[in-house]
C-alpha cells in the first residue's frame, strides 16, 4: 500500500481575477501570487484597534489598490508606483486561539469588549520582472512579507472595559476605506504578513490508499496524457476558427441543431427525388433504409447527390427536390398537378 495525497486543482479563478486588472492576458508562470493577513481587530503595537465594521469596509475598498515597497506617503517623496496589486480581499472571524496560531503571535490580545477575532485577508499579484527577482524570492523564503494598510477612518475613539473603565487603547471606526498596502520592515498589526494558506478552518487532508496495480494505472495515465484533455484539444483543432464556440455551449448547441436540421432536409429531398426516379421504392421500409444509408454520408456528398438527381428529373415540368408544389425551373407558374394551379385558388 502507498498513501498518496490528493493533488489540488489549479486555481484558474485566481488567474481570471488577476487578468481582470491587467492590460493583456498573463499566464500563471509570469506572475507571483501571495496572500497576506493584513489587519485584525486585536490591540496592536500602537495601542490601536480596528473596528469590525471598518475591517469589512477595508475588504470592499482594498481590491484593485496597489502594493508598495516604499510607502506612497514617504517623507522622502520617493513613493513611486506600486510593485503589486490586490486582486481579492475578504474578512473572516475566528477564535483568539485560532488567530494566535495563524498570526504566530502567542501574546495577541483582544480588547475586553470583544471575544472573536476578525481578520482581513488580501490576495495580491506581482509580475515577474528582471528587477524584482530578488524581492519575489525573498517573499517565497518568508524573509520579506510584513505588511501594513494605509486607510481613512473615523476616530480613533476610546475603548472601555466591562466595568466602564476607559483604556489607553483607541479604536478606529467605520465608515472608512483602504487606500493601499505596503511591504514594510515591521507593521503595527502583530502578525500582519504573507501567509502560506489563509484558510482558518482548512479541510482535512485527503488521502488515497492505492495498490501497486492502481499506482501503475495512474502512472500509465499520466504518461499517455489525460484522455479528456487530449479529446478537447482535438475538438478545438477540428473546429479551427470556430473553437471559440466551446466557450458558449448555448450557441454551439444552436449551430449543431441547425446543422442536423439542414442535413435532414437534404436527406428528405434526395429520397423524394429517388422515389420519383424509381431509384428507391415507395414502401415504408425502402424509404427508411434509404434515409438511414444517406444519413451516414457527409453534407458535401449529399449536396452533390442532390444536384445530380435534380439534373436527372424531367425538364418539361421539372420538380425541384421532393416538393410537389414547387414551380418548374425558371418558371413563376405552379408545377403541373399542383393544387396551386387550381383557378379557384389562384383567384
Amino acid at each position: 500500500m502507498l498513501n498518496v495525497k490528493a493533488a489540488p486543482a489549479a486555481d484558474d479563478a485566481a488567474l481570471a481575477l488577476v487578468n481582470s486588472f491587467t492590460l493583456r492576458p498573463f499566464a500563471a508562470d509570469e506572475l507571483q501570487l501571495r496572500e497576506y493577513v493584513l489587519a485584525h481587530n486585536c490591540i496592536d503595537r500602537d495601542n490601536e484597534v480596528f473596528d469590525e465594521a471598518l475591517l469589512d469596509n477595508f475588504a470592499t475598498t482594498l481590491t484593485g489598490q496597489g502594493v508598495h515597497i516604499v510607502h506612497p506617503t514617504s517623507w522622502k517623496s520617493d513613493g513611486g508606483p506600486a510593485e503589486g496589486k490586490v486582486y481579492a480581499s475578504r474578512t473572516e472571524s475566528m477564535t483568539l486561539d485560532a488567530a494566535r496560531a495563524l498570526l504566530r503571535e502567542p501574546n495577541l490580545m483582544l480588547p475586553p469588549d470583544r471575544n472573536q477575532v476578525k481578520v482581513l485577508f488580501a490576495s495580491a499579484y506581482y509580475a515577474k520582472t528582471p528587477d524584482n527577482t530578488a524581492l519575489l524570492i525573498k517573499q517565497d523564503a518568508g524573509i520579506a512579507g510584513d505588511v501594513s494598510v494605509g486607510f481613512n477612518a473615523v476616530g480613533p475613539v476610546p475603548i472601555k472595559d466591562v466595568d466602564g473603565r476607559e483604556l489607553t487603547a483607541r479604536r478606529w471606526m467605520a465608515p472608512g476605506e483602504a487606500l493601499e498596502m505596503s511591504l514594510i520592515w515591521l507593521g503595527a498589526q502583530q502578525g500582519a504578513r504573507a501567509v502560506k494558506n489563509a484558510k482558518t478552518n482548512p479541510e482535512p487532508e485527503q488521502t488515497m490508499s492505492l495498490t501497486n496495480e492502481e499506482i501503475t494505472a495512474l502512472q500509465t495515465k499520466a504518461a499517455n496524457g489525460d484522455k479528456s484533455t487530449t479529446q478537447l484539444a482535438a475538438i478545438k483543432t477540428a473546429l479551427g476558427e470556430d473553437a471559440a464556440l466551446l466557450d458558449n455551449p448555448a450557441t454551439l448547441k444552436a449551430h449543431i441543431t441547425d446543422a442536423k436540421t439542414y442535413k435532414s432536409s437534404l436527406v428528405d429531398d434526395i429520397v423524394g427525388m429517388e422515389r420519383q426516379l424509381k431509384i428507391t421504392g415507395d414502401a415504408e421500409g425502402d424509404v427508411a433504409a434509404a434515409k438511414t444509408f444517406l444519413s451516414e454520408m457527409p453534407v458535401d456528398r449529399l449536396k452533390a447527390m442532390q444536384k445530380g438527381l435534380e439534373a436527372r428529373l424531367p425538364t418539361q415540368h421539372q420538380i425541384k427536390g421532393a416538393d410537389a408544389n414547387r414551380a418548374a425551373a425558371g418558371s413563376a407558374a405552379p408545377a403541373e398537378g399542383s393544387v396551386l394551379a387550381n383557378p379557384a385558388i389562384a383567384a
